[in-house]
């Protein structure tokens, strides 16, 4: 069995980078923690990644070296913001649209976006302003902003799943494409919003021009992001933010960092509570921003690390984290090994980002598996830790152990178990 996350996170050192830091290019980091996934190929990430601290500015941040154009082709194929399976009445979204048109996202995602929307409506008064939602998903923020009387909504993600559901489900105008190289003639808007975004994203200052290039002199820019200040503070499983798809980690001082250095100046700055399930709160960093005026091309950003803002706090808000998931990770494998001793048939429900973890660094590493399961069919057929994710009906009704890989989604699978496998012997994890 691997153990290099739970046993090597308090020794840190100084690397480096494969990936300059996202914010400032420094090209040494310090190690905070090395996580290891069970991950299937077809995500494209690495097995083994190091979390590291920028000593110049702060920022924490995975060191992959991956290129954005293969992120980009990540979410085209495989991005779960598209999976349209998994809320929602009746068994597909065709079904649902056949009565009404229905979000595909979960009640605990509605409920934010439509609160990013009340507040953004109150900040641009007309309601002609052209907005660009960049990363939309399924489309649910520019719903929303629909409803506060917005028409001229335009909403670009990499997925063509995610951007034809969006126009199907919303009255906007869907785009095909990266953030990070938007199409050329996507013209400028009034505001720009990237919620939950900026973390996803190898290229963040390539990203930050793109921004400065699609705001039009005056208009606004709405960055929300995770608040990593925070990640001790809200915890529910461990490690749950380092995973394979968010590999920046900003505080509020650092997103503004950001924003100032291509051009943009805060009007509001902030954090928030929000939920990340239906019992589970979970830390959000934003900002509101406005660019500057400029007859010129778009603003140079600072290059010296040394004469801006840095939050070096973070680092060490980001071990405690580390530390709190470490105690965690090794009550769970504890517990699993009281649990799983002579169960001859073990099953896992859900191949989600814990699961990549648990069979890494827990007693799942050694567990004669019997299947990895899923409720989400884009997850069917992707492979981790050699297994093959099917359908829950593959366990069919005979007597079997099943381990739940989540803690967001532990009591929607317990119901799903109780309902199908009624035979079944369930196992949850233990919470912090």
């Amino acid at each position: 069995m691997q153990s290099a996350s739970p046993f090597t996170s308090a020794l840190s050192r100084t690397k480096a980078l494969s990936r300059p830091c996202p914010l400032c290019d420094a090209s040494e980091g310090e190690v905070l923690h090395t996580q290891e996934y069970a991950a299937p190929p077809e995500i494209q990430t690495q097995r083994i990644v190091d979390v590291v601290g920028c000593p110049a500015c702060g920022l924490v941040f995975a060191d992959v070296a991956i290129a954005q154009t293969d992120l980009d082709k990540v979410y085209e194929e495989h991005s779960k913001y598209a999976d349209t399976t998994l809320f929602g009445r009746g068994p597909t979204l065709e079904a649902r649209e056949a009565a009404a048109p229905m979000p595909p996202e979960a009640p605990w995602d509605l409920a934010r976006l439509e609160a990013t929307a009340d507040y953004l409506a109150d900040q641009v008064a007309d309601r002609g302003a052209r907005i660009l939602d960049a990363g939309c998903a399924t489309g649910s923020l520019l719903g929303y902003l629909w409803r506060h009387g917005f028409t001229d909504l335009v909403g670009l993600d990499p997925s063509p799943l995610a951007v034809a559901t969006a126009t199907r489900i919303h009255p906007i105008v869907g785009v095909v494409g990266s953030f990070v190289t938007p199409p050329a003639d996507l013209g400028q808007f009034d505001l720009v919003m990237l919620t939950h975004v900026l973390e996803h994203l190898g290229d963040v200052r390539t990203a930050a021009a793109s921004l400065a290039r699609l705001v039009r002199p005056g208009g606004l820019a709405f960055l929300e992001v995770p608040d990593a200040a925070r990640y001790a503070e809200l915890m529910v499983a461990p490690f749950h933010d380092f995973n394979t798809e968010h590999i920046n980690h900003f505080s509020v001082a650092l997103l503004d960092r950001l924003a100032t250095e291509h051009g943009f100046d805060a009007v509001d700055l902030g954090t928030k509570t929000v939920m990340c399930s239906a019992r589970h709160s979970y830390p959000a960093a934003y900002g509101l921003f406005r660019k500057r005026p400029s007859s010129g091309s778009p603003v140079a950003p600072a290059r010296n690390a040394n004469s801006c803002v840095a939050d070096l706090g973070l680092v060490e808000e980001t071990k405690r984290y580390v530390a709190a998931s470490t105690a965690l990770l090794a009550r769970i494998d504890a517990d699993l090994r009281v649990e799983l001793r002579d169960m001859p048939s073990v099953a896992i429900w859900g191949a989600g980002q814990l699961t990549m973890k648990l069979l890494c660094d827990t007693v799942l590493a050694d567990v004669d598996l019997v299947a990895i399961v899923d409720g989400s069919p884009q997850k069917h057929a992707l492979v981790m830790a050699g297994h093959v994710v099917q359908a829950p009906e593959v366990l069919g009704d005979r007597d079997v152990t099943i381990v739940i890989g989540s803690m967001h989604h532990a009591e929607s699978i317990a119901s799903a178990i109780a309902e199908r496998l009624p035979r079944a012997t369930v196992v949850r994890l233990a919470e912090r």
